[in-house]
């Protein structure tokens, strides 16, 4: 049995003729995907498809592969194993592996991420495969197969989303990752392997620094809450940290009013499940669990007045379903305010919260688990904001280095405790206005 598997490439010659090309291997060892060999010399051909050569019997057999080149390799790995198996006699099955399409590994694969992440994850997944088969299927490649599908088509995606759908060079990235995990799973490839790498995603994102609010908009924000729900709703984000979804399921079985502590549960029920599915405790200002008391008592009041049982959620709608519209909410009161609404989300509330732990002297594990990240994570060191630049001047910039490099400052009046800076230090001379 001839058990030998090899990979080629069929290319079109400069004569317009199309051939079978070895492919021409790198100094790592492996294929170079869009160069073969041409009469003993390498050539750059970016068309064709990768093909398997073997034979059964005397009967040559070529299987095409596709226009990826580590898919023909994983190709011909996998064969020649099988063959091998096969000469030695270990009992295997018959060899059946037809070309999956687009669609089918779409759909299985979401069926999959339906039954094995959070549904928030899921909805991400799904929308964002429906958006890549609908784009490949019109104005895109039109592609059939995974197989088929090329680096040059993933890029081409990309660009799609940020042109014509407006999407920014972040979602574009996000976009193309999760289509890239997509492509990886269903093509059996290891992490970091696939069509796009990591930097490719990330390609014209700009790392933003964190944002919290300023003392001067959360005061005008809160003068603009209709008390007492609005006002304990985003007063239960700032103090809580907790995201949307935290609040927008929080029960008041979650509530130890006498410990003063609020718990993150999941809500089967809800479909409602913990990011990073860690359960946790968070100790809550008494300011809050005063207003909560008050809260239970009116909700309390309500339902007695209506003849029904109190509503299991601390924020519901008004037939006690879970609010689906905080967002809205808090972007209609910063206008109220006279605030820009644009300037106005949710996570910032939680990234204000994080800021202020940490500024205050909490050791970064206990606000790590408040925030509920995972041991290890760096995501809690993201939520730490930089301090305005009034702030770091205020906490003493000037003199760290004073003793060291400016020696002769100790003589200076101070008023204060502050070194008062003599007139002439910001007059040029001869000049009577402000200078170097």
């Amino acid at each position: 049995m001839n058990r030998r598997v090899s990979v080629w490439k069929y290319v079109r010659l400069k004569t317009g003729c199309w051939r079978y090309c070895k492919p021409a291997v790198g100094k790592n060892g492996k294929i170079k995907s869009d160069w073969v060999i041409v009469k003993g010399k390498e050539e750059y051909h970016p068309e064709g498809n990768f093909y398997l050569h073997k034979y059964d019997g005397n009967r040559e057999i070529w299987k095409k592969i596709g226009p990826i080149a580590q898919a023909a390799v994983n190709a011909a790995d996998f064969e020649s194993t099988y063959l091998n198996a096969r000469a030695k006699g270990i009992p295997v099955k018959q060899l059946d592996t037809p070309e999956l399409s687009i669609q089918a590994a779409s759909h299985g694969w979401l069926e999959e991420a339906k039954l094995s992440t959070r549904p928030e994850t899921y909805e991400l997944y799904e929308h964002t495969i429906r958006e890549f088969c609908q784009w490949n299927s019109n104005g895109g490649p039109r592609r059939t197969n995974v197989t088929e599908l090329t680096r040059v088509d993933l890029l081409k995606y990309r660009k799609w989303l940020m042109t014509d759908v407006g999407n920014s060079a972040r979602t574009a990235g996000n976009k193309l990752s999760r289509v890239a995990q997509w492509y990886r799973d269903v093509m059996k490839i290891k992490p970091g392997d696939g069509l796009v790498t990591v930097k490719d995603t990330r390609m014209g994102v700009v790392e933003r620094e964190p944002e919290v609010y300023a003392e001067e908009e959360l005061k005008a924000f809160f003068q603009k809450c209709t008390p007492p729900h609005d006002s304990l709703l985003f007063e239960t984000f700032l103090l809580t940290g907790f995201r949307e979804d935290e609040i927008k399921y929080l029960s008041w079985d979650d509530v130890d009013l006498k410990a003063g502590t609020l718990r993150v549960t999941p809500k089967p029920q809800y479909d409602f499940e913990i990011k990073d599915h860690e359960e946790r405790t968070v100790v809550i200002p008494f300011q809050l669990v005063g207003t909560l008391i008050c809260w239970r008592m009116i909700a309390e009041g309500e339902a007695e007045r209506r003849g029904r049982e109190v509503y299991s959620l601390v924020f519901p709608t008004k037939t006690g379903r879970p609010n689906n519209h905080m967002l809205e909410k808090c972007k209609r009161i910063a206008k109220r305010a006279g605030l820009n609404p644009d300037r106005f989300w949710l996570h910032k509330f939680r990234s204000h919260h994080a800021t202020m732990l940490l500024r205050s002297g909490l050791d970064i594990i206990t606000v790590r688990k408040m925030l509920g990240h995972k041991p290890g994570s760096e995501a809690t060191f993201r939520y730490l904001a930089p301090m305005h630049h009034k702030e770091v001047r205020d906490k003493g910039v000037d003199r760290i280095f004073e003793s060291l490099l400016y020696p002769w400052l100790k003589d200076l009046p101070r008023v204060s405790g502050e070194v008062q800076i003599p007139d002439f230090l910001f007059k040029a001379k001869g000049s009577s206005g402000g200078g170097t």
